[in-house]
C-alpha cells in the first residue's frame, strides 16, 4: 500500500468521475468567502489522489483502507512536525514525562470544536485511541501504538489525557504523529467512514473517492479560516493522466511528477516544479514466508544486483537517494548508512548455495499507479539477468492494485511515503504488523525496538535503531534501491505549497 503519506504519505493522486450530494448530520458546510479578521477564504484548490483502494476508501483515519488525502484536509493530531522537522503542538498545548518515561500527560488545546459543534475535549482523544486500538478494525496505527497501556488510559479532566506506557518510550510524543491518530469524535462509530467530522480546517460538502470529493473552508477553524474557500480531490489511478490533467489545467497541483515529465513541465511557463529531498521510498517485496524467498541467501542475492546509483540516474533523473534496503532516511536522527555496492558474483554464489547455481526465476508484479514502480521494474530485470536471474515482469491495473496484488502476490512493487524511524520500523517490519507487507518475523529486529525505546540516551537509543536497521537490511525482504525527492508541480497561481510540511489550511489560489 503503502506509499502511504507525503510528510507521512508523500503520494497523493486519482482518477475523474462524479459524485453525489453528501450531507453529514449536523454539519453545516461553510458558504465560500467567510472570513475573520485575519483571513478571507478565495478560490478552489483541485488536487488529485491515486485511488489506492478503488473506490472503497474512507474517511476514518484509522481504517487500513482511509482516504488520507482527504483526511489530512478535514482532521488534526495531537502534534504536528514544523519546517525544520521539529514536533508542534497542534491540538495538544503542551506534553511531559515522568522521570522514567512511562507516562506521559498531554494538556489539550481548549476552545477547539468539531465541524458539527461539538466541543474537543479529552474524551475524543480516549476514543480515538479505542478506534486504533480495535482489533476487528486491523489499524496499521495498531502495531505503532502497542507500547499504550490502552485500557488504562485516563482523562482526569477535559483538557489532559495521561497515557500509561507498557514500556519507557523517550520519543512517545512522535508516535502521535501517525495518521491514524487523527482525532474524530466520541462515540462516532462507523458513520465517520463517510462523514469526516473532524476539527481540521475544511468541511466535507461531498464524498466520492472514484469521482470528486469536494471540502469546503471551515469558517470557524480554531487557527484561522483557511486560505481557500474549497478543496476538489479528484481521483485519476494511472500517473500519466495525472500529469495529462494538470498540464491541462483540470487540477493545479500534483505531488507525484514523474522525472520523465519534468522536461514538459518545464516548457509550460504557468506551471513551477518544486524538488525537495524526501524519506520516500520505492520497494520491490520478497514475500519471506514463500519460496524462494524464504531462503536469506537468495534475498541477498536479489538485493546484490542492483546498481543503486544507476537507478536514481535512469529512474529518478538524478532527484533522489541511495538507499541501502532499510526504509530510514537519511534525514532522520536515527538514520544509519548501509553500503550496498553491487556484486554480482557474490549473488552468484548465494544463488548457488541455495540450490538455484543454474539460474532463478521469478515473476514480479507492478503497476503505473506509482511513477517509479514500472521504469524500476524494467531497469531490475535486466541488472538481475546478468546474474542468471529471470525477472518475468506481470504489469497489473492501478485500480485495484493495492488490494489485489500487494501483500497477495510473493514478488511485487510497493512505495512509502516518508515515516520517522521508529514508526516506519515498527509499522512495516515488527512481526505480525497488519503492513508487515514481506512477512518478516524477527524476534532480534522486535527485541532491539523494544530496547530503543526503553533508552533514554539519545547515544545508545541511536546505536539500538541503527543496529536494527542492518539487520532489517541483511536479513530482512525489501529490495530498497533508493529514496525519491518530492517531484511536486504546481500552478503559478498557488501560492505557499512549495515547503515540506506545508499546511493546507494556509495555501491560497490566485484568481
Amino acid at each position: 500500500m503503502p506509499m502511504h503519506s507525503r510528510r507521512q504519505f508523500l503520494r497523493l493522486a486519482a482518477t475523474f468521475g462524479v459524485a453525489g450530494l453528501y450531507t453529514a448530520c449536523g454539519v453545516t458546510p461553510a458558504p465560500e468567502g467567510n472570513s475573520d479578521s485575519n483571513t478571507q477564504s478565495r478560490g478552489t484548490l483541485r488536487l488529485v489522489h491515486t485511488l489506492e483502494w478503488a473506490g472503497k476508501e474512507v474517511l476514518d483515519p484509522a481504517s487500513p483502507v482511509r482516504f488520507f488525502p482527504t483526511i489530512e484536509l478535514l482532521y488534526n493530531r495531537l502534534v504536528r512536525m514544523n519546517e525544520a522537522g521539529e514536533l508542534q503542538p497542534e491540538l495538544a498545548e503542551s506534553w511531559q514525562a515522568n522521570a522514567a518515561a512511562t507516562e506521559w500527560t498531554f494538556t489539550l488545546r481548549q476552545g477547539v470544536r468539531f465541524h458539527n459543534g461539538a466541543a474537543f475535549t479529552a474524551k475524543d482523544v480516549l476514543y480515538t485511541l479505542k478506534n486504533v486500538m480495535n482489533p476487528a478494525l486491523e489499524s496499521p496505527g495498531a502495531a505503532v501504538l502497542s507500547i499504550v497501556k490502552a485500557d488504562e488510559v485516563q482523562a482526569p479532566d477535559d483538557f489532559t489525557v495521561l497515557f500509561p506506557l507498557s514500556q519507557p518510550h523517550a520519543d512517545f510524543p512522535l508516535l502521535l504523529l501517525h495518521y491514524s491518530m487523527y482525532i474524530i469524535p466520541d462515540g462516532i462509530g462507523e458513520a465517520i467512514n463517510t462523514t469526516g467530522v473532524g476539527t481540521g480546517p475544511f468541511v466535507l460538502k461531498q464524498f466520492a473517492p472514484e469521482g470528486v470529493t469536494t471540502v469546503v473552508a471551515h469558517a470557524e477553524y480554531w487557527d484561522g479560516t483557511p486560505g481557500v474557500a474549497q478543496v476538489d480531490i479528484v481521483g485519476i489511478a494511472d500517473s500519466e493522466g495525472r500529469i495529462s490533467a494538470l498540464l491541462a489545467d483540470q487540477v493545479d497541483y500534483l505531488e507525484d511528477a514523474s522525472p520523465e515529465s519534468i522536461a514538459l513541465i518545464q516548457q509550460k511557463p504557468d506551471y513551477a516544479l518544486i524538488n525537495l529531498p524526501s524519506g520516500s521510498w520505492p520497494v520491490f517485496v520478497m514475500n519471506t514466508t514463500t519460496a524462494p524467498f524464504d531462503d536469506v541467501r537468495v534475498r541477498m542475492a536479489m538485493k546484490l544486483v542492483v546498481d543503486r546509483a544507476a537507478m536514481v540516474q535512469s529512474v529518478l533523473g538524478g532527484y533522489g537517494k541511495v538507499a541501502g534496503d532499510h526504509p530510514v532516511w537519511p534525514g532522520d536522527q536515527y538514520y544509519k548508512e548501509v553500503p550496498r555496492p553491487r556484486d554480482i558474483a557474490k549473488a552468484k554464489s548465494l544463488l548457488a548455495e541455495a540450490g538455484f547455481a543454474d539460474g532463478l526465476e521469478v515473476t514480479l508484479y507492478t503497476s503505473d499507479i506509482d511513477v517509479n514502480m514500472i521504469p524500476m521494474t524494467v531497469l531490475y530485470k535486466e541488472m538481475a539477468a546478468e546474474a542468471g536471474i529471470i525477472v518475468n515482469i506481470q504489469q497489473e491495473s492501478a485500480d485495484g492494485y493495492w488490494n489485489d496484488i500487494w501483500m497477495q502476490k510473493p514478488f511485487c512493487c510497493s512505495s512509502w511515503g516518508e515515516r520517522t524511524a521508529d514508526q516506519v520500523l515498527n509499522e512495516v517490519y515488527r512481526s505480525g504488523a497488519s503492513w508487515n507487507e514481506t512477512f518478516w518475523s524477527n524476534a532480534e529486529f522486535d527485541g532491539l525496538l523494544d530496547q530503543a525505546r526503553q533508552q533514554l540516551d539519545y547515544a545508545q537509543r541511536k546505536a539500538l535503531y541503527q543496529q536494527a536497521q542492518q539487520l532489517l537490511a541483511d536479513d530482512g525482504g525489501a529490495i530498497i534501491p533508493f529514496f525519491t525527492d518530492i517531484l511536486s508541480v504546481a500552478h503559478t497561481r498557488v501560492k505557499n505549497i512549495n515547503t515540506r510540511y506545508f499546511d493546507y489550511a494556509k495555501v491560497t489560489i490566485e484568481a
